[in-house]
């Protein structure tokens, strides 16, 4: 089941490249912004969003302007993670400020931020509500990353900056999604927001494990960050330390499922399981490498 021939995917992908074209009544702030747009990824936030409205019974094309929304603000972190970390490249292509300068980089961030609040006013206050308290953790995960250097963060700023940063957008977009659909079942939202966050604590973990073993050839950044994993290489040899790290992802992702188990069997349930063994995956070029310090 190969992702991008999802309709969900299909659908978003169609939804951005519309809006993006004339994003901006400047030319040059719409060059900039469809540069950043076009960039290759999974779009797994705005999936989430989609495959929960689904999972809920809904109409997962109700929930497009939030998958705008959601990608929009998560885009903007992006272009501004990648000033702060010197960043060079970004999938597969060369990063906004290197490009552009950083002034244009960062007003192209704020403009998105800006975009996305537009896109989720159209939902009532609580998504809107979840949708600025997501962004607010985000920065706050920015904040907490940017003033430790790396080999000196310890594992709860390490857990609470990655929660902050990657989970917490992950656990509102399946809120939000759910939200969509059932608005009045405050316990089923509660249920996909715990599956958000299990799926986005591992993905973070995972991402990070990868970069530190150079498996992407699409990243290049001038600062690293600390990891699960350069962290238990304090303590432990790197073998263990990359078991050990793809232990705590296997066991955030085995939970998120779990989340999920007692939901009715839908596609759109079964897509979001996918997602979950798509990120176990990813591991398995570590699993089958030697680890090195």
């Amino acid at each position: 089941m190969k992702i991008e021939d999802w309709d969900e995917y299909k659908t978003f992908i169609n939804a951005i490249t519309e809006a993006v074209s004339d994003i901006s009544s400047l030319p040059s702030l719409t060059k900039v912004t469809r540069h950043v747009f076009n960039a290759s990824g999974k779009k797994l936030r705005p999936l989430v969003i989609t495959l929960s409205c689904g999972a809920c019974g809904g109409d997962y094309n109700e929930s497009i302007n939030a998958c705008l929304a959601i990608e929009g603000i998560h885009t903007a972190s992006l272009v501004h993670d990648d000033i702060l970390d010197e960043g060079l490249m970004r999938r597969n292509q060369q990063t906004l400020h290197t490009l552009y300068g950083p002034a244009a980089a960062i007003l192209c961030g704020d403009f998105l931020i800006a975009k996305s609040i537009e896109w989720i006013s159209v939902y009532e206050k609580q998504i809107v509500w979840d949708f600025g308290h997501s962004g607010a953790l985000l920065s706050e995960g920015e904040v907490l990353d940017a003033s430790i250097k790396r080999g000196e963060m310890t594992l709860d700023e390490y857990t609470e900056c990655i929660y902050k940063k990657t989970a917490a957008l992950f656990e509102i977009s399946a809120k939000i999604g759910s939200r969509i659909a059932v608005p009045n079942d405050e316990e089923m939202i509660q249920k996909f927001g715990r599956f958000g966050y299990e799926f986005g604590m591992a993905y973070q973990i995972v991402d990070d494990l990868l970069e530190d073993f150079g498996v992407y050839k699409d990243k290049e950044s001038g600062v690293l960050s600390d990891s699960l994993f350069s962290i238990y290489l304090r303590s432990m040899d790197a073998d263990t330390a990359a078991k050990e790290t793809i232990g705590v992802a296997e066991a955030y992702l085995i939970r998120a499922k779990k989340e999920l188990a007692d939901v009715t069997d839908s596609p759109s349930k079964k897509k979001l399981f996918v997602l979950v063994d798509y990120v176990n995956d990813l591991m398995d070029s570590v699993r089958f490498a030697p680890a090195k310090n």
